[in-house]
């Protein structure tokens, strides 16, 4: 008899156990930092989203709950009690199975009303400020400007309470951006772009004891909005809240919440002497061996902070780390000591590049990776063989960046091989045939990509013009045509702003209104060098310039 009851009272306890562990865990995790409110609260678009994800999860929640406390009752209810027991058999009850089948559809329902309620205005693009393209490839990003001459940066730096509409793709594999804080996601696809915008608070929304501060984008003065927030985050933060991280949070909820916030821009940071707000990107998918490491700082700054960094940016000014660029872009295949990687990656310590007498092989293997002339076929140093393949850098590194990078591979670990400048750097593009690309200047864009992106374009005006760009009946031909050889102006004009002429069949539309800069650079580019057109390339800083002297 002791034992029967023992028995029952082991089975109600592990049973209990299972029932509080069933509730606790869920709630647990909702309480975990950087979960639930903490995430994407930094712009308009990422509140929206964020609200949706604590709805949607706390009607789970509650159906979890409810789900398992039935599940739980039933089978202590309804348990064989003895090996010789029959139990009760039932058959199901038909206005319980109606009643949970409608309250389901009720809540689908719902959800899905809500959901595409939050998409029809988060996914709609509205009238944006700035464009920015989001270039990924193996193993970083590179974000050019096209509405700033097509400057270029390793970070995403944008001016705050701005519609910032992003062009996403990739130079090789599939990637795809994540600003967690700001609710962006998309896939970076080779060969097409993929849209999405975001608008950042930039320095506001900083939790405080007392608020969320903010920075008035017209005085850009500090004032502080929403006291009512102090009771919503002072649960997790307490009174010892600052501007950014909270010095308390340790270990793995430092972890969990280093997505979480906004933060003020560390000393360390080469944006420290803006008015700015740092956030974290990366890449979200497997892309190879260096995909742990594609990160980058999404910087959002006060109008007058962002114009001095583009002006900064273009002049080229401060120095660049040869050290920081070596880190962020060699190391991980060289080593942070530049032994190298046996048998994949050659070592950098001693070879014959070093010496005073290869310098501009040097220059060329950064430029060209493995297609320089010194490593076609296997790389064979100190009787080891390497077979790896190096990435062309050329279309990364601007002139100083390359020479700070080869001066300290130059010069560090015991190498004296000597220094190298930025002239150095243009005189090897030059030689090899690559586009110029001085510090702070345009991202060199090579004919052949021009080439392959204006024919993808061109299909749409293929119908009038002709693949082979002679027009139909009283459509001009592109074969030949003298103002799209000579005159890029008109011609811009012609594709942004439309034409109307009474011997056309119809109105010539402006399809160059939507296209970016890239693109449209792309299409004169096909357009001039095709069915026997022999015309210079367009870049697409030109088309930046023509485009708003022609604007209407």
């Amino acid at each position: 008899m002791i034992s029967k009851r023992s028995n029952r009272l082991t089975k109600a306890t592990l049973f209990m156990g299972v029932a509080l562990a069933a509730l606790l865990v869920p709630l647990i995790a909702m309480a975990i930092p950087g979960t639930g409110d903490m995430i994407s609260i930094h712009s308009p678009a990422g509140r929206e989203i964020s609200d949706l994800y604590n709805l949607i999860s706390k009607i789970c929640l509650v159906i979890l709950v409810i789900v398992e406390v039935v599940l739980f009752t039933a089978i202590f209810k309804f348990r064989r009690r003895s090996d010789d027991e029959m139990p009760a058999q039932i058959h199901g009850n038909l206005n319980i199975e109606i009643g949970w089948t409608v309250a389901a559809a009720i809540v689908q329902v719902y959800i899905g009303w809500v959901t595409i309620d939050v998409m029809s205005r988060t996914d709609k693009m509205p009238e944006t400020e700035m464009t920015v393209e989001a270039i990924a490839y193996q193993w970083g990003w590179q974000f050019r400007y096209p509405d700033h001459g097509g400057m270029l940066s390793d970070d995403l730096v944008v001016p705050a309470h701005k519609n910032i509409k992003l062009e996403i793709t990739s130079r090789d594999v599939i990637h795809s951006i994540f600003i967690p804080q700001l609710g962006v996601k998309m896939d970076a696809v080779p060969g097409r772009f993929n849209y999405w915008w975001f608008n950042a608070d930039g320095p506001v929304n900083q939790v405080l004891a007392d608020g969320y501060e903010r920075v008035d984008v017209t005085t850009e003065k500090r004032v502080t909005t929403r006291p009512e927030l102090k009771s919503k985050f002072q649960w997790l933060y307490g009174e010892n809240t600052f501007n950014g991280r909270d010095t308390k949070v340790k270990g793995l909820e430092d972890r969990v919440t280093y997505m979480a916030q906004s933060r003020k821009v560390e000393e360390v940071s080469p944006y420290a002497k803006y008015a700015a707000v740092e956030y974290d990107g990366m890449c979200t998918e497997i892309c190879g061996k260096g995909h742990w490491n594609m990160y980058f700082r999404t910087v959002a700054m006060t109008q007058s902070s962002f114009e001095e960094w583009v002006q900064d940016m273009q002049s080229g000014s401060g120095e660049v780390s040869g050290e920081a660029v070596y880190s962020a872009k060699c190391s991980s295949c060289h080593g942070a000591d530049g032994a190298g990687s046996p048998p994949t990656f050659p070592p950098l310590i001693g070879t014959e590049w070093m010496n005073e007498d290869k310098k501009n092989e040097h220059i060329e293997v950064v430029l060209m990776g493995s297609k320089a002339s010194t490593l076609l076929g296997d790389t064979t140093i100190a009787g080891v063989t390497y077979t790896g393949v190096m990435q062309p850098w050329g279309e990364v590194l601007n002139d100083a960046e390359v020479a700070a990078v080869v001066n300290h591979e130059r010069n560090s670990w015991g190498n004296s091989g000597g220094e190298v400048d930025e002239k150095m750097v243009a005189d090897a593009r030059k030689a090899l045939g690559l586009p110029p690309f001085p510090a702070g200047g345009a991202a060199p864009v090579p004919d052949s990509e021009l080439m392959a992106e204006g024919e993808n374009l061109y299909a749409a005006c293929a119908s009038c013009h002709g693949n082979d760009g002679k027009g139909l009946t009283r459509v001009p031909n592109l074969a030949g045509n003298t103002t799209l050889l000579s005159d890029v102006k008109a011609t811009i004009g012609i594709l942004v702003n439309g034409q109307d002429k009474p011997n056309w069949p119809g109105k010539k539309t402006a399809i160059g209104a939507s296209l970016t800069d890239r693109q449209l650079s792309a299409l004169l580019t096909y357009m001039r060098k095709s069915w026997g057109n022999d015309a210079s390339a367009v870049t697409p800083s030109e088309v930046s310039r023509l485009r708003d002297e022609v604007k209407q």
